[in-house]
């Protein structure tokens, strides 16, 4: 079996973990796992070289510092330590659950194997936009999920019944661990691409999704605004209650306008339409 080193990340504030663990997506590491004091990556120990501890605490945010210790897994099964990391979890009557977990009692699951993407459901983000996604009507409509990562929200609109769906990630790893999961749910007819938004401006969406962060979402909510439907509904998660009040000006700003907001551990979802 393959020997591994991890890297144990202690995150302040904790509140930044999502945002640093995004960050560590830039090194070579195979796997994470979220902590309630940071993050811990993975890599085989042949790989480990190539990755410098300095270089991943420097961190191109402000207001996020990091420490770092290491430890090695000598020839142990890193699919067991995974797993036993890795739970489902319940929202609703929906549960996101790994193909190693037993089948749900709630009327919906969705199966997530997350290998290295982000948005298994466990991060307050995704939580909050699921739980939006489900309280919203999809049924028929034209769907778009920017920054996918899993794929579990492009998942859970088809399954609610959306017309068409498409999943963007800059990543090409986790377009296709989305195309994997989409599969392991018998969904075979979501668009999953790694297309810039520059390339998606002729699409009409009905409904956005974007769980990325405030920059990101700074820079792409006027095209945003742009490319939705009349009537259609933008959901955006990803930050913070500090940054709302700059994005809520420049939603309005492109005519769009708030009619929802959730908070969880310190994260907020907000709701627009247009």
């Amino acid at each position: 079996m393959k020997a591994y080193r991890a890297y144990h990340f202690d995150v302040h504030p904790t509140e930044k973990i999502a945002i640093f663990s995004a960050w560590l997506t830039t090194f070579p590491f195979e796997s994470f796992v979220t902590t309630e004091t940071g993050v811990t990556a993975y890599v085989s120990f042949d790989e480990a070289a190539q990755i410098s501890e300095t270089a991943c605490l420097a961190v191109p945010f402000d207001g996020v510092e990091a420490s770092v210790k290491t430890e090695d897994f000598e020839g142990q099964n890193w699919n067991a330590i995974w797993e036993e990391h890795f739970h489902s979890i319940t929202v609703g009557d929906w549960t996101i659950r790994a193909s190693f977990h037993k089948a749900a009692t709630t009327k919906h699951e969705i199966i997530i194997d997350p290998q290295m993407s982000f948005g298994t459901g466990h991060h307050a983000t995704t939580q909050l936009m699921f739980e939006q996604l489900l309280a919203s009507e999809v049924a028929d409509k034209t769907v778009l999920d920017m920054g996918t990562g899993t794929g579990v929200l492009a998942i859970a609109a088809k399954m609610q019944g959306a017309k068409k769906v498409a999943g963007v990630d800059i990543e090409s790893w986790c377009v296709d661990n989305a195309i994997e999961n989409a599969a392991k749910n018998n969904i075979h007819d979501i668009a999953f691409s790694t297309k810039t938004l520059g390339h998606l401006t002729a699409v009409k969406p009905q409904v956005i999704l974007a769980n990325i962060n405030r920059n990101v979402l700074l820079a792409h909510l006027p095209t945003y605004a742009k490319m939705l439907a009349a009537g259609g509904s933008l959901l955006l998660s990803g930050f913070h209650q500090e940054d709302v009040v700059v994005l809520d000006a420049l939603a309005q700003q492109n005519g769009l306008k708030a009619v929802g907001k959730t908070e969880k551990e310190g994260w907020i979802c907000l709701k627009f339409i247009i």
